[in-house]
């Protein structure tokens, strides 16, 4: 840097010192407590972040750090990143994740943990840090599909671009309560600028700037917090205004899905976004639910969690299954017709599954036929919630009574409740169950465990292409006999052609 940009950055300090709120002028004195912790945040954030960086020396860090290695495994092993196997190794995780995901999630973590320097407001911190990794993880992905040089650069960018707000929060929690009001509040950027400029003297991203040229943050940042204009809703030209399009608009995007908005200013971001990177309608929908849901796998690794209108998307746009074809009693007591009439038996069912028009359909037909034409007493089907797959959604059950508590025990966190169906949505063949007391402890729900009282069952993965969408659970518990291999057999009659033509509605084949 120059001794003359030194100077002009000096000068411009200097000019918004006298007019900068007299709570937050310490921000701007070496001698604020505020300035070592966050400014040495922002050097580890954009060391690991930098060229120097590789993968040898982040496995390294990461190595020496066991709760960051925690951190790195639980992200590694989530199903947003479709691993399909169990990772158990820092490298392994490293060479699995990419590069540039595990410095962000290095990056997060120096982050997350200032949290410790904020003894009051708490949640509001949290809640400011989780939306920008949130918003880092969009800009990332993004980059990522449209082939921007470098995704890691915008991940910084929008992680870093709530410093300002972190060093208000830190300062005075009060008046950055006051702040994150006007912006809920005002919907013109320029009514926003003077509302903010009313109380603390200087518009937000103004100190923001000040406090960015203190810390030596990238010049591309900086350059954000100069001209915070509006984005036009068109196609980026120039990388500058790419990575200021991906940035603006990523963080954007996370304040309106995260906020009390209108569903027209979220369909608003959503459209300057995809604009802006050229994507088409249904690449860019895909990616969209894939950013959201790895950014919940990120917060939720830190520790931290985010309030968001598309918390509860259901697993499909269509009717649930299990509200749209009748339930039949438990107990099956005819003879399985897969085995007296097998080909009529899979002709029937080959003609179902073509005239199914949706996910939920085909599903449904799936279901049934493996309890009234294959044999099994009980069957159960689970769906990932696409926004966030780390969470079951218990979706339909055959054979059981009452329906209510069956599914309820098939719903939760795979991570904190159902660690076994983790592991079956890893695999890509069923896996055929002869004891469940054999599993190990803590790995299953206590509530499936004591809903279903499990002995013998086959539980199968369903995937479109590579990606886990739910999974299937089937056995014979209302008669005598445990689950044998000639009922494994049956199964992959169906499971084959159910997975064709999960494929077939999603157009791989």
């Amino acid at each position: 840097m120059t001794s003359s940009s030194t100077a002009m950055e000096s000068a411009f300090i200097d000019s918004i010192r006298p007019r900068l709120h007299q709570k937050l002028r310490p921000l701007l004195d070496e001698s604020s407590s505020c300035l070592p912790i966050l400014q040495s945040t922002c050097q580890q954030i954009l060391n690991h972040m930098g060229p120097q960086s590789n993968a040898e020396t982040l496995a390294r860090v990461i190595s020496k750090d066991h709760g960051l290695t925690c951190k790195v495994l639980q992200v590694a092993n989530s199903i947003a990143y479709s691993p399909q196997q169990t990772i158990v190794s820092v490298p392994h995780a490293v060479s699995w994740l990419g590069l540039d995901t595990v410095r962000s999630l290095v990056a997060a973590a120096h982050l997350v943990e200032q949290l410790q320097h904020w003894p009051l407001r708490q949640q509001e911190f949290r809640t400011l840090i989780a939306r920008s990794l949130i918003a880092a993880t969009y800009a990332s992905e993004l980059g990522m599909a449209i082939g921007y040089p470098q995704p890691g650069q915008l991940f910084t960018g929008a992680l870093l671009y709530s410093i300002g707000d972190l060093a208000i929060a830190y300062q005075d929690p009060d008046l950055f309560l006051a702040l994150q009001a006007i912006s809920k509040t005002t919907k013109r950027p320029s009514e926003c600028v003077l509302q903010e400029t009313r109380l603390i003297g200087v518009p937000r991203l103004t100190l923001a700037q000040a406090l960015a040229h203190m810390w030596k943050l990238p010049d591309d940042l900086i350059e954000l917090f100069r001209h915070p204009e509006e984005q036009p809703i068109a196609h980026w030209q120039s990388r500058p205004h790419t990575y200021r399009g991906i940035v603006v608009g990523s963080i954007r995007l996370v304040e309106v899905l995260t906020g009390p908005a209108p569903r027209t200013a979220v369909e608003e971001a959503k459209k300057t976004l995809q604009l802006g990177s050229g994507l088409s309608s249904g690449p860019f929908t895909d990616l969209m639910i894939r950013a959201m849901d790895r950014g919940r796998q990120l917060i939720r690794s830190m520790g931290l969690a985010i309030d968001s209108s598309e918390e509860a998307m259901p697993p499909s746009r269509a009717q649930p299954a299990d509200e749209s074809i009748p339930h039949p009693s438990a107990g099956n007591e005819q003879p399985a017709l897969i085995r007296t009439k097998p080909l009529e038996t899979l002709q029937a069912f080959q003609d179902s599954l073509q005239a199914a028009k949706d996910l939920n359909s085909l599903l449904g037909t799936f279901v049934q036929a493996l309890h009234r034409d294959a044999g099994f007493d009980r069957v159960g089907l689970a769906l990932l919630n696409p926004g966030d797959s780390d969470l079951l959604v218990g979706r339909l059950a055959f054979g059981v009574t009452p329906l209510a508590p069956h599914l309820r025990s098939l719903s939760g966190s795979l991570s904190r409740e159902h660690q076994f169906f983790l592991t079956i949505l890893k695999r890509v063949d069923p896996l055929l169950v002869p004891n469940f007391s054999d599993l190990v402890a803590g790995t299953l729900k206590q509530d499936f465990l004591e809903v279903w009282k499990p002995t013998s069952a086959i539980v199968a993965p369903l995937r479109v292409g590579a990606r886990p969408i739910g999974f299937i659970y089937c056995d014979r518990a209302t008669s005598t006999q445990p689950v044998l291999p000639q009922d494994y057999q049956a199964f992959q009659l169906f499971f084959a052609q159910t997975t064709l033509g999960l494929n077939r509605l999603a157009g791989i084949l």
